[in-house]
């Protein structure tokens, strides 16, 4: 019996002994020290630090992207407000011409294009209201009158 529970105790030592050597991993401290002096040397790819170059990995960040250019902001800004006043600028609704993603005009466009007096759009409206034709609730919009 005792040479069951020594060897039970000393397997059980052995145990807690393996896990203490097994615990010592290093602190975050030195796990941030150690990953800045990598990405210092360059070896840490795509971080745009050190020796290692973009192209090298085959990323480019957006910055560097940017900085590539050889149009000015003003330029790009100038040219982009042209082609939203002239409709090429797909949803946005300006210009009067429909939405080429969804072949539907903004509410201001298609309000520029009306040929009846809002007097009027109103007046119809306060009708179809009466009527009963202008769904109210979720269920009616469901399954509406005929």
């Amino acid at each position: 019996m005792k040479k069951t529970l020594s060897s039970l105790a000393l397997a059980a030592v052995a145990v807690f002994a393996a896990q203490a050597a097994f615990a010592q991993s290093p602190t975050r401290e030195e796990v941030k020290k150690e990953t800045a002096a990598a990405n210092k040397a360059g070896q840490i790819p795509g971080t745009g630090a050190g020796g290692t170059p973009d192209q090298a990995t085959g990323q480019q960040s957006p910055k560097a992207k940017a900085a590539t250019s050889t149009t000015s902001r003003d330029d790009r800004k100038a040219a982009t407000a042209e082609a939203n006043k002239a409709g090429a600028i797909p949803g946005t609704g300006v210009g009067g011409t429909p939405d080429q993603a969804t072949g539907q005009q903004s509410p201001k466009a298609a309000a520029a294009n009306s040929t009846t007096s809002r007097d009027a759009r109103k007046a119809t409206t306060a009708e179809a209201n009466k009527a009963g034709t202008i769904p109210q609730t979720e269920a009616q919009m469901q399954s509406p009158k005929k």
